[in-house]
């Protein structure tokens, strides 16, 4: 399974993550010492140093001055984990509850994995004033996102009429989970909130499409953060039932799917239980979600949905693109021109493919195909699947992230300006432009 390029060395074992990167274990301590998250030394060289403070990013025609913490600059980290087992999965789930409204706009929303959703979505979060905090174990992924942000934030606050929050990011796990020293436990084993850590009230996971790798980072989330923290999987076709069926993680009651599509375009975000997630989990993110201004569509807690709403529609539509142009039935101009002019959309498949990523797309295929056969499939879904990948996913042209894909990046470029144009004519030609 293709991963993106932040994420490639990653080999999952069963003792955690273990990369070129980052090496995640678990430490079994003596029963009279406090768990602890520690930090031990770099497992890779690196020539350069930390950077000594904060420092102040201008956005670029900002209301107002966003501020960022540098990104690491050392490469590698190696974090020990404190093993603690947490309640019998069995028994009946503690109550959760949810974090006071005074403390949301100091406790930031964390972001995990600065990809391409990942740095989306913390754009959003962080329009309304809200802190955000992005973790990833790539400095050159946090740098992209950093300019993604600078770049969009302060525009995207104008046009909605908002200030810019708090934005960091950061390689250090202890730095985003707000748990640098020595974190309060309950009798549990639990952190508990603490008004002084900042740490996040809710964690989102938006990481590449593998169960492993989800479920051994959400696992580390839930250990680090305090219990009152949802943990959120933006996942588009694998469920928190599977992630928490796979274990090890121990509080499924605060954990839920929340599919955003491709923000701040499309302000849908899909909501979804993992089956055992608190009643009060979903009203109450719901709410937070229609204030940053996402429309939220849930799913019924008593119903696990492969695909969702949304997925389980555009299956088909994606496959059969797919198909049709492994064929070579059509090129993705035509397949995009008759989409446009049919269902009067801004954009076709081949374009939103694009958009998503085609290692993504080739990632949802294969899980679908492996897991879901019956969602959109069709006889000629493997072999168009393998033209995908050796075509483009083996060649890098993985749509915007990369430059070309389906369609080039000057074609893109083209297509954009045209759409531009289309939406904007009518008050054009009326001021006489």
């Amino acid at each position: 399974m293709a991963l993106s390029p932040q994420f490639a060395a990653i080999k999952i074992s069963q003792v955690g993550i273990i990369g070129g990167s980052c090496q995640l274990t678990l430490r079994k301590f003596p029963t009279t010492r406090r768990p602890a998250i520690s930090r031990t030394s770099p497992i890779c060289t690196s020539t350069s140093k930390p950077s000594a403070g904060p420092r102040l990013i201008s956005c670029r025609a900002s209301l107002r001055p966003c501020y960022f913490l540098p990104v690491v600059s050392y490469s590698a980290f190696t974090t020990s984990l404190c093993r603690h087992d947490g309640p019998n999965k069995e028994s009946q789930p503690p109550r959760w509850r949810p974090p006071s409204e005074e403390s949301l706009n100091e406790r930031p929303v964390l972001v995990v994995g600065a990809g391409n959703i990942g740095r989306r979505v913390a754009l959003v979060w962080a329009s309304i004033g809200r802190p955000v905090t992005i973790y990833d174990i790539s400095p050159d992924a946090l740098h992209s996102a950093t300019l993604y942000i600078t770049d969009n934030l302060a525009a995207y606050c104008t046009e909605r009429g908002t200030h810019p929050g708090h934005v960091r990011t950061t390689t250090d796990l202890r730095t985003a989970t707000g748990t640098s020293g020595h974190p309060e436990r309950d009798s549990a084993g639990n952190i508990t909130p603490n008004e002084h850590t900042k740490a996040p009230w809710q964690a989102i996971e938006c990481l590449p499409e593998s169960l492993p790798l989800k479920t051994s980072v959400l696992a580390l989330l839930e250990r680090s953060l305090p219990s009152d923290c949802i943990l959120a999987s933006n996942s588009s076709s694998l469920t928190t039932a599977e992630m928490a069926a796979e274990g090890p993680l121990g509080h499924p009651h605060r954990l839920l799917n929340t599919h955003y599509l491709i923000p701040p375009r499309n302000r849908m975000v899909e909501l979804m239980s993992s089956g055992a997630t608190s009643g009060a989990v979903l009203p109450f993110l719901a709410a937070q979600m229609r204030r940053v201004g996402f429309t939220p569509v849930v799913v019924p807690r008593d119903i696990q949905s492969r695909g969702f709403v949304f997925n389980r529609i555009w299956a088909a539509t994606k496959r059969e693109t797919l198909a049709v142009l492994s064929e070579g039935v059509a090129k993705p101009a035509d397949v995009d021109a008759l989409f446009r002019d049919f269902f009067h959309a801004e954009k076709g498949p081949c374009e939103r493919m694009d958009e998503v990523g085609l290692d993504t797309v080739a990632s949802v295929e294969q899980h679908d195909l492996e897991r879901q056969p019956g969602l959109g499939a069709s006889a000629g879904s493997e072999a168009a699947l393998r033209w995908l990948r050796e075509n483009y996913v083996a060649a890098g042209k993985l749509g915007e992230k990369s430059g070309d894909g389906l369609f080039t990046g000057e074609e893109r470029d083209a297509l954009r300006e045209k759409h531009h144009w289309e939406k904007y004519k009518d008050v054009e030609e009326t001021s006489g432009a």
